[in-house]
């Protein structure tokens, strides 16, 4: 496995200042609804920001993760929530230590991507999980971040899927798979990420819009927000609450979100 981590701020106070939290946080804000009272393993937590999303209607959520440093806050996150049952281990994503159907539900987001044994991955995920159970699982779309001649331009990842690819990859272990497409919102005519900024039309309309954002992103952040909130009506960093999630955009989306359930005979 390749190592790459965008660890949002856990820091209510700082969220704001980073773009990160947002398009991560999104996607556990997002699988809410599948956790209600139910057992969750989260693969890759990371610094363990996902847990206490998750943790409040979950009836108990383990995260684990292979990074020893990573677990260290993941952990102490854990151990913060006083009233909600969290904990976390360390795990191999395709070796994990848990005996078969010991979870409702299993998330993981941007990890297969970074794996040399994605068949392995998808096969422990489907064997930890219970046969009613659900899988919530993220990855970049290649659509998007078009890899040249099979291979990723991020250099931490080893293979990046197009829809019809994840599809099938996910299909040889789970008898269902819906894809969505994660994307910011429409409101937002500037993304925060520059990778994004670079596919905008060269055109003086988006690239005044553009300028006006970068000169924005200079100045102190609650300045920067009164200022976009005037502008464009919104906050200069999407939130956690402006991602959207759809099958009509999932060819051209930033991010595959899959929603797996069922045992492939």
């Amino acid at each position: 496995m390749t190592v790459e981590r965008h660890e949002p701020a856990i820091d209510p106070a700082t969220r704001r200042e980073s773009p990160w939290w947002g398009v991560h946080a999104s996607r556990y804000l997002f699988a809410r609804p599948f956790v209600e009272q139910r057992r969750i393993l989260d693969v890759a937590c990371g610094t363990g920001y996902g847990l206490a999303l998750l943790a409040g209607s979950a009836r108990a959520v383990v995260g684990a993760d292979a990074d020893f440093d990573a677990l260290k806050t993941a952990r102490s996150a854990a151990t913060t929530m006083s009233d909600r049952s969290a904990a976390v281990v360390r795990s191999d994503a395709c070796r994990l230590p848990f005996p078969d159907a010991a979870w409702d539900v299993v998330t993981s987001f941007e990890t297969i991507e970074h794996l040399r044994d994605r068949a392995g991955f998808v096969r422990e995920v489907r064997r930890v999980l219970a046969p009613e159970g659900v899988c919530v699982m993220s990855t970049p779309n290649a659509n998007y971040t078009r890899p040249v001649d099979g291979t990723p331009r991020n250099p931490f990842h080893v293979h990046e899927y197009d829809p019809a690819e994840f599809r099938v990859e996910l299909g040889r272990r789970f008898a269902q798979v819906e894809l969505l497409g994660q994307a910011l919102s429409s409101r937002f005519a500037v993304s925060p990420f520059w990778d994004d900024q670079q596919r905008m039309p060269r055109t003086l309309g988006p690239q005044a819009k553009l300028m006006t954002w970068r000169v924005l992103n200079r100045t102190p952040a609650a300045v920067r927000d009164v200022l976009s909130r005037a502008l464009w009506g919104h906050p200069l960093i999407p939130s956690e609450h402006d991602y959207e999630f759809s099958a009509a955009g999932v060819d051209a989306a930033p991010v595959l979100v899959a929603i797996c359930r069922g045992v492939r005979a």
